[in-house]
């Protein structure tokens, strides 16, 4: 079988697109939070010039922004392999898309909580870790979960530029097997790298449900006993037989 034949070549194209992977995630989201840190300031001088960075980096299309960086960044003096430079462009699309999602989800905490952590003592970067962003998680989960499904899946847009990741192995695999032998692999090769992409993004969305349903746990705990009947209230309350 031509997959089983070729497998070195397609395992060396999953490794470069895992590692790909990983970069873009920590990567974008270590720019969003950064751009979400000054969307949340309250001065606007400073909120105003991220809010137009962020849309900037959102409204320019990824594979825009893939080839920008990597054709016109050598021209100041920037050059970049074709594997950091998608890195960088996936990197800061991401974070932009991320910093309004993490921004959406602190702003969903009420204000008293962030009086109350202060009333504690818990001022700056204590209160924001241990009271705000806590309840923030659930607002924040499901949307950035899924753009990081979205930030695997563009890791493809790098063998546009030459990034040996799986998607350009499978088409130099193509491309060589329709020459030798002739007829073309195309539906089985494409086939295999679909199932490939699928199985990435499912890992991704079963452990994000996972954090989804740790961080929820406070919130069914308390909507359970709000909505618990007293039992003992219930059966202690004498019958009124009147009006039988």
């Amino acid at each position: 079988m031509l997959l089983i034949e070729y497998k070195t070549f397609l395992l060396e194209g999953l490794y470069q697109t895992l590692l790909l992977s990983l970069v873009v995630a920590f990567g974008g989201t270590f720019v969003a939070i950064l751009l979400s840190f000054g969307l949340t300031q309250q001065s606007r001088g400073i909120s105003r010039p991220f809010y137009l960075v962020v849309e900037v980096l959102r409204d320019i299309p990824l594979m825009v922004a893939v080839l920008l960086t990597y054709f016109v960044l050598p021209n100041i003096g920037l050059s970049l392999d074709p594997f950091w430079s998608t890195s960088l462009s996936i990197s800061l699309w991401g974070g932009a898309n991320g910093a309004q999602i993490i921004r959406a989800g602190l702003m969903s905490v009420p204000a008293a909580q962030r009086e109350t952590a202060a009333a504690f003592g818990l001022r700056s970067w204590k209160g924001l870790l241990f009271v705000i962003l806590p309840q923030a998680m659930p607002v924040i989960l499901p949307p950035y979960v899924s753009l990081l499904t979205s930030l695997v899946q563009a890791t493809s847009l790098g063998a546009v530029v030459g990034v040996h990741e799986l998607l350009r192995s499978a088409q130099v695999l193509i491309e060589q097997t329709t020459i030798s032998r002739g007829g073309s692999p195309a539906f089985v090769v494409y086939g295999f790298i679909l199932v490939i992409y699928f199985v990435l993004c499912w890992l991704i969305s079963r452990v994000g449900r996972m954090f989804e349903n740790h961080f929820a746990k406070p919130y069914a705990r308390q909507a359970s006993t709000t909505r618990k009947p007293n039992v003992a209230a219930i059966a202690a309350k004498p019958i009124d037989l009147t009006n039988a």
